[in-house]
């Protein structure tokens, strides 16, 4: 019928649905909070800190938007937000996402990025953080038959449907304990959600206050990780290189995190979200 959008999503080519991004006066608040949180948690911690902010499909994918459509300059706000923390090191994947659009990097009906997107942004990460990337894995396809959030809200007829996949190895599928807030499992996967509409919940169990990973890595590395649900299928892979896991969601966990990270001895602490939730969030 010749529609470029419905309920604030862009229908764009090749499939791939696009929410909305608007930078308002809120969005502003919001961000310096986020800023004045990650200040305040090295100032009172001294741990090692890493902020990565990722950015989002609309902005890397832009040449797939309808005409007209309108996005922000997500890597202008992202380097303006890191030159504010300048205590804190950086993560930026801009770069080699922009590199990679044409791969399988973003969901098409999802906000999320896919487990080849994780790949790369945790192979940035490993840079800054001085630690060597876990390279042998089997990938696996674990469903082909996921509609995400995008599809949820613009409701195209016969929207095309998204692939989940996994990279597997004997590190995050062996030796693992997992601590969510209502149930201790034996992995960072969990195949009931494939069944269901939340799919990406496959990932560390869905939302969770806190979730607390124990690897078969003997190391004595900590990793606490600030997040929303961007970590989720980033656990996959920072799972190998430490021997403990924390994620906390400030949206649902109401300690204090500087007395947290304290009291679980973390060595390291990545914050770690996407642009369209800091903006929109």
């Amino acid at each position: 019928m010749g529609k470029t959008e419905n309920n604030n999503v862009y229908i764009g080519k090749d499939g791939y649905l696009f929410e909305k991004i608007e930078y308002t006066n809120k969005s502003e608040e919001k961000i310096n909070e986020l800023i004045n949180r990650i200040n305040y948690f090295y100032e009172n911690t001294t741990i090692p800190t890493y902020f990565l902010l990722v950015p989002n499909s609309i902005y890397i994918n832009q040449e797939k938007l309808p005409k007209f459509a309108k996005t922000i300059d997500q890597e202008k706000l992202i380097n303006d937000i890191y030159s504010k923390i300048p205590n804190i090191k950086v993560v930026n994947v801009v770069n080699t996402l922009k590199q990679n659009k044409d791969k399988y990097i973003f969901f098409k009906t999802d906000h999320h990025i896919t487990s080849e997107g994780a790949y790369l942004i945790y192979l940035e990460f490993c840079k800054i953080a001085n630690i060597i990337p876990v390279t042998e894995y089997t990938k696996e396809e674990v469903t082909n038959e996921f509609l995400g959030s995008f599809d949820s809200k613009a409701q195209i007829f016969n929207q095309e449907k998204d692939k989940i996949e996994v990279y597997k190895n004997e590190n995050n599928s062996e030796g693992i304990t997992a601590y969510y807030d209502k149930e201790t499992t034996k992995s960072i996967f969990n195949e009931k959600f494939l069944e269901g509409k939340d799919k990406y919940s496959y990932f560390l169990n869905g939302n969770n206050a806190k979730v607390v990973i124990k690897t078969k890595q003997k190391n004595g590395k900590k990793l606490l990780i600030v997040k929303d649900s961007y970590a989720h299928i980033m656990a996959q892979f920072l799972c190998q290189n430490y021997e403990e896991l924390h994620f906390i969601d400030p949206r649902y966990y109401n300690g204090s995190i500087e007395e947290y990270a304290k009291q679980n001895k973390i060595t390291e602490t990545v914050f770690l979200y996407n642009v369209s939730n800091i903006v929109n969030m």
